[in-house]
């Protein structure tokens, strides 16, 4: 839950000098949250809103919400593939049995084929 803390500092503009990384506290990456499980879009007015209740810049909160949605598009397409590939699996293992039915099907037929053919012959 607590996966801002290292995500979140200042922006290095073009020609200033850098500042030291600023991280988030506990309490901050924990509104965040809260407020990202409620709408991971951020409108302007909320992410000013959100920076000030938060005493924070409205570009941090906004970066934030980009990182974030970012870790959360990763972690879904990871379920995603976790889903398709069990799917996959269990397709695969049916295909492969109604494959081996078939072939045994197919061979009960041509052994009745040959027997029938071969009961002909001895009668005539």
């Amino acid at each position: 839950m607590l996966e801002g803390l290292d995500e979140e500092g200042c922006v290095e503009e073009a020609g200033h000098h850098s500042e030291k990384k600023r991280r988030l506290n506990v309490d901050q990456v924990k509104a965040l949250e809260k407020n990202f499980e409620v709408e991971n879009k951020l409108e302007p007015d909320r992410k000013v809103k959100l920076a000030q209740e938060l005493g924070l810049q409205p570009r941090q909160v906004a970066v934030w919400f980009q990182n974030r949605r970012a870790r959360w598009k990763t972690k879904q397409l990871e379920r995603d593939y976790g889903v398709l590939k069990a799917n996959y699996g269990s397709l695969k293992l049916n295909f492969d049995t109604l494959q081996q039915d078939n072939e045994a099907l197919l061979k009960q037929v041509i052994f009745t084929l040959i027997t029938y053919e071969l009961h002909l012959y001895i009668l005539f």
